[in-house]
Formats: structure tokens, sequence, C-alpha cells
């Protein structure tokens, strides 16, 4: 008698059981749930919406010489934005913009600048990461797509940085080839922007109808501390490229180091 009323009870008990877990199973979902869409009303949408996040120029014609894009933007917040950076993919991508600061409602854009001749023929897809604040950090990518030409004229490297750690001449090569074959191309004049670095024109050579300009880079002693930004300019008689340009940084010593370089320190040769 005691056994089956025990399990009377325990019958009873599993199906009081199972008849109300279909209940808090359905409290707990509506109580979780609630609580992700009020944690997602509470995010705050990034403030800045771009006109196109991806830009793609298609083929670019031979001829050209300079190759852009522009990307157009709106703070659509109440808050006021604050660029902080843009990080360009490469190096040739040369990321303009006018103002660092946007108010609400307010709109603005930037531009994306490469000189065609110091890069390779081909598909090529680059991207800025467009860096600011609002109520927080934020990010946003943007693409920029084409397709360079077989190569024309030629520069390399691309870009020049050289470390200057230590007193003495260095020197460092640059070279423009022509691809084109049977065409008159001259260098007319070069020059350099940075007060520590000169350049000059060196060799000319001719090789199964292409023709190479080589250039010299020279720093002539130890630099001050820290990056210094410059720039090669390279003028030239081609009516489709008259002016090349090569970006350069001339990297200094750390001050320390510098200090102890200076004539009389202990440590100066």
């Amino acid at each position: 008698m005691r056994n089956n009323l025990f399990k009377s009870k325990w019958n009873r008990s599993i199906l009081l059981a199972l008849a109300v877990s279909p209940f808090i199973t359905a409290s707990f979902a509506h109580w979780s749930g609630s609580r992700v869409q009020e944690s997602l009303a509470a995010e705050e949408k990034p403030a800045l919406a771009f006109e196109t996040y991806m830009v793609n120029t298609g083929m670019v014609k031979e001829t050209t010489r300079v190759v852009g894009a522009r990307f157009r933007f709106k703070n659509l917040s109440e808050h006021k934005v604050t660029v902080t950076e843009l990080v360009p993919s490469c190096g040739c991508l040369k990321p303009r913009l006018e103002k660092k600061v946007y108010e609400p409602n307010e709109t603005g854009e930037f531009q994306l600048k490469m000189e065609t001749a110091s890069e390779s023929p081909g598909q090529k897809e680059y991207f800025v990461d467009f860096k600011y604040e609002d109520t927080q950090e934020r990010s946003t990518r943007l693409t920029f797509k084409l397709e360079l030409p077989t190569r024309r004229l030629v520069v390399k490297p691309k870009a020049l940085v050289i470390y200057q750690f230590t007193p003495g001449r260095t020197i460092h090569p640059l070279t423009v080839s022509d691809y084109r074959g049977g065409q008159d191309f001259e260098i007319i004049s070069v020059e350099s922007t940075s007060k520590f670095a000169k350049v000059k024109l060196a060799e000319r050579e001719l090789d199964k109808g292409v023709t190479s300009q080589k250039l010299e880079v020279i720093v002539e002693n130890l630099v001050p501390p820290g990056k210094h930004n410059g720039m090669i300019v390279i003028k030239t008689n081609d009516p489709d490229f008259p002016e090349l340009y090569v970006p350069m940084i001339i990297q200094g010593p750390d001050r320390k180091t510098a200090q102890n370089l200076l004539p009389g320190s202990p440590n100066a040769n």
C-alpha cells in the first residue's frame, strides 16, 4: 500500500513538472529575448554613412598618369564626428581629407590618388580604413579596385625608405624604365624635396628595346632623430608622363644614439 502511494505521488510530481515546463521555458525565452532586444536597441549605429563603400574604375587608359577615387559621406547622428586616421593598404595611395571634424548632418569627402607609373600591370584591389570617433571609436573599410594596362613607364622602387642611423654617405638607386619602344624618352630634371637628400642622374641603358635611366638618391651624413618625409620629383619630356613622383622616408636614429654620435661624446668615432 505504501509503495503504491509513493508511486502515485511520484507520478503526480512528474506530471506536474511536465505540465508547467512549457510555461517556464516560454517565460525564460521571452525574458531573454527582451534583454537581447534592449541590448541591441541601446547600441548606437555608426554616425557616418558613405555614398559608396567601393569604387571600381575598371581598366585604366594607358595615357592616364594619375588615377583616383572619391568617397562621399554624411554624419547622420546627433553627435559631432572627429576623423582620427586614414590607413591605406598601400603606400602608393595618397588619401586626402580636407577637414577632420563634422557636425550632425554635415557632409564631407576624401580622395585617393595613385601614380600609375609606379605600379605593375593587372587587376588591383586596395582599401583604406577610415577611422573616426562619434560616441565611440569606429572604423569603416572602403575599397578601391582598378586594372592597370601593360607596363609602359615604370619607376622602381615605387617608394624609398632610407635608414640613416650612422654618419657617412649612403647611395640609394632608382630606375625609370620605358617599355614602349621607339619613344624618345628623356628625363629633363630630378629634384629632392628633402633637405637631407639629393638626387642625380646616373647611367642610361638600352636593353631589348627597353630604355632605363638610373638615378642615385644620396644622403650625405647623419640626419636628426625621427622620421623625415620627402619626395623625389622626376620631370620628363613625355607628354603622357611629364612628372613622376617617388615618396621617400628618411629615418634618423633615436635621440640617445644621436647624442652619443655627436662630436666630443665618448662614443663618437
